[in-house]
């Protein structure tokens, strides 16, 4: 079974979520399918219009055709992140084997320097997340940790820097450094985190569902959610405060 950075952030949040979207494989809302696909496209463009410059391919023709994208584009030539000397490779895949997970992450540039290595992300959000949150994200934790698992640089050689197309100008970057501490706490997390999701695919498997998120924390995370239906979970529906209303004006003869 593959784990992506995406994986682990979603059984984080929500179990029972998990268990919708990869184990049931269940389609999401329509509604919802559209919203993601509209937020989502141009930041999709912009990696693969990145993706084939650092190739050396003309982009010309997708600029063209997408000119919404120039200036992204344009703020990248004029203030790039710093970026190390050494091997680059856009899109670059890492895997690693742990018992029967497998976990993956593709990164959108990597460089491979002397006694260095940096990692970078091209993000195109609208408003940067704070670091302190980048710090959290799995994205970060699970890429470094592949990284230093799976080469030679140790985990004080690794950085990861996220670039934003839509930043402030002089703060459109944020550079992570790694450490051998970030290292095995993120090892230790791991453990306890596919430890849980073997435990819950053997319930699964006998026929349970996996947990929802409890209940002090169905505001912050379920309202938004496009299973809360399913689970029974959405937001109280206002039209519903005004049944009351309705059902008076009905037998006053003036709703139908």
């Amino acid at each position: 079974m593959q784990l992506s950075q995406a994986h682990l952030r979603t059984l984080q949040t929500c179990a029972r979520q998990y268990q919708y979207r990869y184990l049931d494989s269940l389609i999401l809302p329509e509604a919802t399918q559209l919203t993601e696909t509209t937020a989502q496209k141009q930041g999709r463009d912009f990696h693969r219009l990145m993706q084939q410059h650092f190739q050396g391919l003309d982009i010309r023709p997708i600029l063209e055709a997408q000119p919404e994208l120039q200036p992204w584009f344009a703020a990248f030539q004029t203030m790039p992140p710093p970026m190390i000397e050494g091997q680059r490779e856009a899109e670059h895949v890492r895997s690693l084997g742990w018992q029967e997970f497998t976990l993956v992450g593709v990164y959108d540039y990597v460089i491979f320097g002397q006694g260095q290595a940096q990692i970078l992300d091209w993000k195109t959000h609208a408003h940067p997340p704070a670091p302190d949150t980048l710090a959290r994200h799995w994205q970060t934790r699970l890429y470094c940790y592949l990284l230093a698992a799976t080469s030679p640089y140790p985990p004080s050689q690794i950085s990861m820097t996220y670039w934003f197309a839509q930043g402030e100008k002089g703060a459109n970057f944020y550079t992570f450094p790694y450490s051998e501490a970030i290292h095995e706490q993120i090892h230790h997390t791991l453990e306890q985190c596919l430890n849980q999701l073997r435990q819950w695919l053997q319930t699964y498997e006998q026929g349970q569902e996996l947990p929802q998120v409890p209940p002090t924390q169905i505001r912050k995370y379920c309202y938004e959610c496009p299973f809360c239906e399913r689970c029974q979970r959405c937001q109280p529906s206002t039209v519903s405060t005004m049944e009351p209303f309705l059902a008076v004006l009905k037998d006053l003869g003036v709703a139908r």
